[in-house]
């Protein structure tokens, strides 16, 4: 009895050691390594979000901020369907071959996927014209009335949360992307269905956090910003604009504030960062749910597809051949049951952590 007695005290604090060891690590150095990495991927009180329209002015629809705004190519995709994701597409008007891309790999239309390009106007009326017959050909481009240029993001990045809010209400989450981005949509159809709820979920801000970032202030940034523009020395957290996936609640809380607030140009920054602070919403991290430098390698150009841990991105600023190789992938690999469970599997010591989840039923 005294010798099991010995060996039970033995096992218990041989386990008390280890997690002490682990707790201790991870304090230490919570990102040294995705050994010791803690999600906290929450969503708080899952419930199917209805768009308080009545809550805007009348006159909301033909106001973008602080401009006239009307939609000059609209496509209604969702109509009476219930996507589970609205896909919205950051392009530029002369990317043809990025968006040739996407729509032959990851960006197909699906009853349950809906994507589209948004665009603003341009000055050339011959460029205008390709413009219409790629629309005539794919049905899916949103063109609005300001005109396209690199100041003038903050407006596209705000139309997005228009078209969402007026033509797509029934979308359970929102995806704002760019076009030389590859989406894994098998993984992340899993990932909303599965990990989170296909009904639709509350206070979804999953991005790349960027924090304490400095405001260039010099000439030969393109990133420069003056002290008019923004007076402070560091930026608020806010997180790059090349994935941002939203629940509807945050979308309109967003796009209610970014209606009356000043123009800020850089609109991560702007809607991501100081207007995310004032709505009081958590960014959560997925950095990890981004496919590793390694991982990306292998794919391209080993063609190994020996993948370390799955993935619903590539990395930004992808090329076409980056783009078609994961498609590959992606098309020849099922994707897990759960991404949560396959990550935990595969990495034990990541902690998953969800806040207040309550799924619907």
């Amino acid at each position: 009895m005294l010798e099991k007695r010995l060996w039970s005290n033995v096992f218990f604090i041989w386990v008390g050691v280890l997690t002490c060891v682990l707790l201790w690590q991870i304090v230490q150095n919570p990102r040294s390594s995705q050994m010791h990495t803690v999600y906290t991927l929450y969503t708080q009180n899952y419930s199917r979000f209805s768009y308080p329209i009545s809550q805007l002015p009348a006159t909301d629809y033909n106001q973008l901020i602080n401009l006239g705004f009307s939609f000059s190519v609209l496509n209604l995709v969702c109509n009476e369907s219930k996507p589970l994701l609205l896909v919205l597409v950051h392009s530029s008007p002369k990317n043809f071959a990025k968006r040739r891309t996407i729509r032959e790999t990851w960006g197909k239309n699906e009853e349950d996927v809906k994507i589209l390009f948004m665009l603003g106007s341009v000055n050339s009326s011959d460029l205008q014209k390709t413009l219409e017959e790629e629309n005539r050909l794919h049905n899916d481009f949103i063109q609005g009335s300001f005109l396209d240029t690199y100041r003038n993001i903050t407006y596209k990045h705000v139309m997005v949360f228009k078209y969402a809010i007026y033509h797509c209400p029934q979308a359970k989450y929102i995806l704002k992307t760019d076009d030389d981005v590859f989406v894994n949509m098998p993984s992340m159809k899993t990932f909303l269905s599965v990990d989170l709820s296909p009904y639709g979920a509350n206070e979804v801000l999953f991005c790349t956090p960027r924090r304490n970032t400095k405001v260039l202030r010099t000439y030969r940034s393109k990133w420069r910003v003056s002290f008019s523009e923004y007076p402070n020395r560091n930026y608020p957290t806010y997180c790059p604009g090349w994935t941002l996936l939203y629940s509807p609640d945050v979308i309109f809380a967003l796009y209610k504030e970014a209606q009356k607030a000043d123009y800020f140009w850089i609109d991560d920054i702007h809607i991501t960062g100081t207007l995310t602070e004032k709505i009081h919403v958590t960014h959560t991290d997925i950095e990890h749910l981004v496919i590793s430098p390694k991982d990306l390698r292998s794919i391209v150009n080993d063609y190994s597809y020996n993948v370390s841990k799955p993935f619903l991105y590539g990395r930004a600023n992808l090329n076409e051949k980056e783009i078609r190789a994961l498609w590959k992938f992606a098309t020849t690999h099922s994707p897990p049951r759960s991404i949560f469970k396959e990550f935990s599997r595969q990495t034990p010591y990541v902690i998953f952590v969800f806040k207040n989840t309550h799924l619907l039923e």
